[in-house]
């Protein structure tokens, strides 16, 4: 699975938006479908555990990892409960642990959109 590039700009665009916040909400995630259930079995958690830990539904969880994506606030709440437990991801590769590393997705239940979680 190719990487997506991204490219950082060292003049101001048009199609960027002006605030690095809203800069970082148009990032691709790095947490996909596939990561899910092999972050999972990794650290032992039933599907109800990530359920209870990231505060998405059971059906949500399951379409994700039948490789359905789901909502970006949705993703960022799964990714977020594996982070917080030493887990990274990059596309193409199966999670890594890492104890040195807090994970890059923002906490989700401070978004605006979090209501929306699946």
């Amino acid at each position: 699975m190719p990487a997506d590039i991204i490219n950082f700009p060292n003049s101001p665009r048009a199609d960027l938006p002006d605030n690095k916040q809203d800069f970082f909400t148009i990032l691709p995630l790095s947490f996909r479908t596939e990561h899910c259930e092999a972050a999972r079995t990794a650290l032992g958690w039933s599907v109800e555990a990530l359920a209870f830990r990231s505060g998405a539904s059971l059906d949500a969880i399951r379409k994700v990892e039948r490789g359905i994506e789901m909502r970006r606030v949705t993703m960022q709440a799964l990714a977020f409960a594996f982070e917080t437990e030493g887990l990274i991801f990059f596309p193409g590769h199966p999670p890594f642990r890492s104890d040195d590393c807090r994970g890059a997705t923002p906490d989700p239940r401070t978004r605006d959109d979090y209501c929306l979680l699946e």
